[in-house]
This record gives structure tokens, sequence and C-alpha cells, in this order.
């Protein structure tokens, strides 16, 4: 039966790939994000007389060592209170005083000796307070998290939002959440607790993307952290480069051209990239990007359970969901996790420009259930830790992943005449097949990544597909008959096919519309899966996992599915010659198993 959690089964890396082309309007799209988020990134340091010191302090002797991966701070340095039972966010109004002092800038200087900018905030009237140490976002500077410090500050927060070593104005070269960055975070803590008056039990980290991560594995490390909060961040680096047997292009490739942008790569982050796109040392790659995720540190998190907050996107095409559902439902602490429709990021931006932001709102609203014992957050009772957004605005509320699908059904892949068959529960198995051709790609595509679902959030009107524009020399096409009553997918789609290729590697990738009574198709979900080694005309199982989706298929709508061999956001492993033919045996049927609520 299909899940919410995806696979993970990497195999040695493709050979060849096919460069993107972009649509000049997505590429102009793309453009004018980005230049806003520059603009906030630009924006100025103002000083101001606060009582945090505007000048470069050092990690005094007394902080905890630098703590890695492999070596925690010591419990000696460090708070170990137990936060209070709980488990999602109750909608509760900020602890706010009735005034408070604007924001500052200062350099904090690390146990290595590098200098990290940072702007802070601190409620005015004196007294201790809970602290927050937000690590900026991959290739952001400190000031992006303007908004979110002063929001903090409002709730009766210190907060600290620093860039990350190697970015801007910090010293050092891009750790890429290495044991370097979550030292850094422990060192940020210490010299806060230094510099403001910090109830030493009560501290969160929080991050939107690379500082997501890079707060999760922070809070494995130091003990001191109470309350963690990862938006669109990640737990196994090493599926987010490497899923389902294929290396994801567009992410990395956006990844490095804003970080050569913005920030100095390190000897050892260039070796990885040149390894990975070269295809070679594959197993070095893995194993570097692996130490990098809390799914390697899941047993800290049992052992002294913080309270985790998580929010992911459905088509996150940097992080995948799957592993974060996976390494969720394994925590056994206080958690809750809030899935949506989009891509990455890209229902947490609007917060950093100060529009109001639902996942950022209720982040914080976590952290006041755990680190600010008087609040509305922490009296009030603990809703049910998983929060889902359909793709039509519902909101569902679940006790666990696994909760969420109820049932599924299995279409069959039926005769495809001409490269275009059926998908039914009753379909034909037996002697049929249809080839199809890897050296081009077809009209199916999951769009632009960032641009496409960010531009649905905004107009609610995803892009539509004209199955009839499927090259059938390029791919297959597959449709349910109409339904008779509305459906709730609910779930990881999975396809199972029989492919027999004609070469030893290969990519096959899977498209899954709601296609309505005018034939208009938008997408649902992809999915993606990569073969080598393979015996030349000898049939091979293979089997795509589909991103999670809560989608309802309305009354007279139908699943159609589309198979073609290539997508710009994937590095493909498909040979200049190469084609795949798809079959439906008796033994081993192709077949599309659809989850439902």
């Amino acid at each position: 039966m299909p899940s919410w959690h995806g696979r993970a089964d990497h195999r040695p890396p493709p050979r060849q790939f096919r460069p993107s082309v972009a649509l000049l309007s997505t590429a102009l799209v793309l453009g004018l994000l980005f230049c806003a988020v520059a603009i906030a990134l630009d924006r100025g340091h103002e000083p101001s007389s606060t009582g945090l010191v505007p000048v470069a302090a050092e990690v005094g002797p007394g902080a905890p060592a630098a703590p890695s991966p492999a070596l925690p701070p010591s419990a000696a340095a460090a708070q170990t209170a137990r936060p209070p039972g709980g488990s999602l966010i109750p909608t509760a109004a900020p602890v706010a005083p009735t005034s408070t002092a604007p924001t500052n800038q200062v350099t904090i200087r690390t146990t290595d000796g590098t200098t990290l900018t940072a702007i802070t905030g601190v409620p005015s009237g004196g007294g201790a307070h809970p602290l927050v140490v937000i690590p900026a976002a991959w290739g952001f500077q400190d000031t992006s998290m303007q908004t979110q410090v002063d929001l903090l500050v409002q709730r009766g927060y210190a907060a600290v939002a620093y860039t990350t070593r190697g970015f801007y104005g910090s010293g050092g070269t891009v750790d890429v959440a290495g044991p370097l960055d979550v030292s850094d975070v422990s060192d940020v803590i210490t010299w806060a607790s230094k510099h403001v008056a910090v109830v030493g039990n009560r501290i969160g980290v929080a991050g939107l993307s690379y500082g997501g991560g890079i707060a999760l594995l922070a809070a494995a490390a130091d003990t001191r952290i109470r309350a963690v909060a990862s938006l669109s961040g990640w737990v196994d680096f090493g599926m987010s480069l490497y899923d389902a047997n294929t290396r994801h292009k567009a992410a990395l490739d956006l990844m490095t051209s804003l970080q050569e942008k913005s920030g100095r790569s390190s000897a050892e982050f260039r070796g990885i990239v040149d390894d990975y796109r070269a295809f070679r040392n594959m197993p070095r790659v893995l194993s570097w990007a692996r130490t990098r995720g809390a799914t390697a540190y899941l047993d800290r998190f049992n052992a002294r359970r913080p309270a985790v907050f998580m929010s992911t996107s459905y088509s996150d095409g940097y992080f995948p969901p799957a592993s974060q559902l996976a390494f969720f439902d394994r925590l056994t602490g206080p958690k809750t996790i809030r899935l949506s429709p989009g891509d990455h990021a890209t229902n947490e931006i609007g917060g950093l420009f100060g529009i109001p932001n639902e996942t950022w709102t209720a982040a914080w609203a976590w952290f006041d259930r755990f680190l600010i014992p008087t609040s509305a957050a922490a009296r009030g009772p603990a809703p049910a830790p998983v929060r889902l957004l359909t793709d039509g605005g519902a909101v569902e509320t679940y006790q666990t992943v696994a909760g969420i699908t109820g049932d599924h059904t299995t279409l069959r892949l039926g005769p495809a005449v001409l490269g275009t068959g059926q998908l039914s529960a009753s379909a034909p198995t037996g002697d049929w097949s249809t080839t199809f051709s890897a050296d081009a790609d077809t009209t199916a595509n999951a769009g632009t990544i960032l641009v496409t679902k960010f531009l649905e959030g905004i107009t609610h009107r995803p892009d539509g597909l004209d199955l009839g524009t499927v090259d059938r020399k390029h791919g297959a096409v597959w449709q349910a008959a109409p339904t008779f009553a509305s459906q709730q997918v609910r779930g990881a789609p999975e396809l199972r096919l029989t492919v027999t290729p004609n070469s030893d590697a290969g990519t096959l990738v899977g498209y899954l519309y709601d296609t309505d009574a005018q034939g208009r198709s938008t997408l649902i979900a992809k999915a993606v899966d990569s073969y080598q080694e393979a015996t030349p005309n000898v049939a091979l199982p293979v089997r795509l996992t589909f991103d999670p989706v809560a989608h309802d298929l309305a009354f007279g709508h139908r699943l159609s599915l589309v198979v073609d061999t290539r997508d710009a956001l994937f590095y493909d492993m498909n040979r200049a010659d190469g084609t795949a033919t798809i079959s439906s045996p008796a033994g081993s049927p192709s077949e599309l198993v659809v989850p439902l609520a």
C-alpha cells in the first residue's frame, strides 16, 4: 500500500544528462522573484541603543565545546530541562510587551575564530527573556530575518538572527550544514547568554530552508535547545541529492548559482559538487551528505525530546518531503508537522517581506507553548500533531502521518495502442506492450523549480496540459474513466512498471494528472526512477513513488498518467539510442496504486 514515505534506494550514478531549457516567461518570473529577495537581503543595518553590545565578542572560556554530529556539548555546559508535554500549536495570541527596543547589528566571534554578522532584538523593560536563534537561509543574510526578529521581540523573546559562515559579511567558507555550522549555533547561544538576560532553559532555534536544516542538527548536538522549528528544511541531505536513484539537477544548479553570488565555497564543497556532476565517487558524496541531516541523529532527539516543529511542501524540489515524513513519524517527543501544496519555501517566503504568514506564526506559537509557560499556547490544549492543507485549501488534522491514508485503489495499465491506453481495475494483462524512445522529452513536465508552484500559489490557476500534445514516440499516456463521486487522494501514489530496456541504463518519469470534462489536465504529482546495470532486452521491475498528494478529484474528472524519460529537474541516465518497452505480464502487472482518505 502506498504511504506518505518515499524510499531511499541509492545506486551508482548516471553518466549523461540533458540540460534544461526554461521558457522566457518563467525565467522572467524567476528573475523578478530573486530581485525581490535581493532587495530584502541588502537592507542596511540600523545601529541602535539596545542592551546588546554592537561589537565583536569572543565566546568565553565557559562556552561549550564546539559541537559536531559526533560530539554534542557536554552536559555540564548546558541546561537539560525537559519541556512540558504537548504536541501541536493551538491558535494563541503572542505574549507581547508594551514596548520593544529596535534591533542592533553585532558581530560574534566563534570558537574557531570566525566572525558572524548578526542582528539582535530584545524587549524593552529589563528582565530575563527566552531566547530564539535564527541561522539565515542559504544565500540570505541576517537582515532577511528582520521581520521575524521584530515579531519575536513583540512576543517577549530575545532574538538573534545571523548570517551563516561563508555568506556575505560572515567569515570563513560555506560549511553546508557541517560540524562548524552546528558549532556556530552553540556559539551564538553562548554569546547571547552573556550579552542578554536569557532564561537559560528556554532556548529555541529556528530557520527557513538551509537555516531549518542547521536548526535541527543543532538541536541534536546542543542540549540547551528546548524547541526547534525547521521550515522547509531537510533531514536527509543524501536523499535530497540522490533520491530514487536519480540526481536532482535543477535544485543543485540553483543552489550553487546562489552560493557563487553570495558566498565563498570551500575546496571540499567544490570537490563534492564536481564529483556529483561528473558521476564519480558517489559513495563519498552520499556519506558526506548524510552526516548533514537530522535523520542520522534520530536517537539523540528521542533521548532528550526537544519540541520539534516542521513544515514542508508536497512538491518541494530541493528537499522532497518523504524523508521528512519518515523522520517525523519516528520522533517520540513533542512534535508537529504542517504539509501544504507548493514548492520549496513558497509557503514561508512571504514572512521574510513583512507579509503576515501563517506558518511562521504557527512556529512561534509552538515556541510559546514550550518556552513561555504563562502564554496562552502553553495553557491551551494540544491539537493533533499532523496538519495538512489540501490542494483545494481545506485544512485537515491527523494524529499520525500513516493515518492520513485510509484505503487504496489499484488501477492496471491497459494495452496502449499507439501509445494510449486505459487505467482500470480490470485492464487486461498479458501479451501487449508499448515502446517509446528516450532521445527526447515530451510536453509533460513538472515545471520550473520554485517558479511554477509559486505562481500556482498566487494565481490559484495551475498550468494545464493537452494530453494530445504528448508525443507518443517519446512517451505514453493512460487515462481512467471519469469519477462518479468525488475522490479524496491522500498519500503517495505508486507506479509499478514492467519495463524492458534496450540498454543497460535509463530513467523513467511519471506524471499524474487531474483531467476535467473539457480535457484540460493539471499536474497532481511527479515521480522518477533510474536504473543501470540492467540486462538489455530483459524485463525489469521499476517502481516510481510520487510526491505526497492531498488532492480531491471532482465528480466527472479522471486520473491521467504520462510516462516518459526526461525532465529538466533531473539528470537522466538515458543512452542516446535508448528505448523503453512497457508491458503488463500476468505475473508482474504494470499498475498505479492510488491512496485514498
